[in-house]
């Protein structure tokens, strides 16, 4: 199998679920509340699917989702209550060209190469006048200390991050990292109405358990701590704890949001 093929996100459905939902499920929905009109039923393309916090968010909306993602494990999980969905690429949709009437990207713009060429592909999917909508992470973040103490306990426990997740914190994030940026990669891609935003976003994580749980649910280390004892995972989550519980502060990250329309 090609290095390209690996699913990286084999390992992470449950601790994505359980964990990096405590940030990601909040900002999901704070997404799809962005809308510039009704979703009620309305087909909409949730790219990036994941474990299906945006879909959640979707049908909360009354919206008809769809999924797409990457890694077919991640759409495995609760398989029976999700959204119709398919494995594909970001840079490859499979669907048809206006397949869907709005399409929603949350937090993985930042995991291509080539985020313009990734925004056209969404415009390609959806209907004119639909909408689309992203989120990418800001590049500065008041938190990055607290995640190193995070980090620094897992180091300290024999992690070592994969050669894909320094791609994409060094290459592929910065990408749009700002609203310059963004705003450039949406325009690049021919939509229409586009505005893009940064704020602090309050997803609710004020407790050192919570943000623990979102570090350590992410994809990065989710092969890593599946290969530990349970006891070791459990050793593991208190040290974590410990070692951010001194400096916790509720937890707001620093997003940039693409609102767009598809000519």
């Amino acid at each position: 199998m090609r290095s390209v093929d690996v699913d990286r996100y084999a390992h992470t459905a449950r601790g994505w679920a359980t964990g990096a939902a405590r940030v990601y499920g909040p900002l999901a929905a704070q997404l799809v509340a962005a809308a510039p009109h009704p979703l009620t039923g309305r087909r909409v393309l949730d790219a990036g699917a994941g474990t299906g916090l945006a879909s959640a968010a979707l049908r909360d909306a009354g919206a008809r989702p769809v999924a797409i993602d990457r890694s077919p494990a991640m759409l495995a999980w609760d398989a029976a209550a999700r959204s119709p969905s398919a494995a594909g690429a970001l840079e490859a949709l499979p669907l048809r060209d206006r397949g869907v009437d709005d399409a929603v990207a949350a937090f993985v713009l930042n995991h291509v190469d080539d985020p313009t060429a990734a925004l056209a592909e969404l415009a390609r999917v959806t209907r004119p006048g639909g909408a689309l909508l992203a989120t990418a992470p800001g590049a500065t973040s008041a938190h990055r200390t607290v995640r190193d103490r995070i980090d620094a306990v897992a180091a300290d426990a024999g992690f070592t991050p994969p050669d894909w997740y320094a791609h994409l914190t060094t290459v592929q994030a910065p990408l749009l990292g700002d609203v310059a940026a963004m705003r450039a990669a949406a325009r690049d891609a021919g939509l229409a109405d586009v505005v893009v935003t940064e704020h602090v976003a309050d997803v609710g994580v004020e407790r050192a358990e919570d943000l623990v749980d979102y570090r350590l649910g992410q994809a990065h280390v989710a092969a890593w701590l599946a290969g530990l004892a349970e006891p070791e995972r459990a050793a593991l989550r208190r040290a974590a704890i410990a070692a951010v519980a001194p400096v916790m502060e509720p937890y707001r990250p620093p997003v940039i949001t693409l609102v767009a329309c598809v000519a």
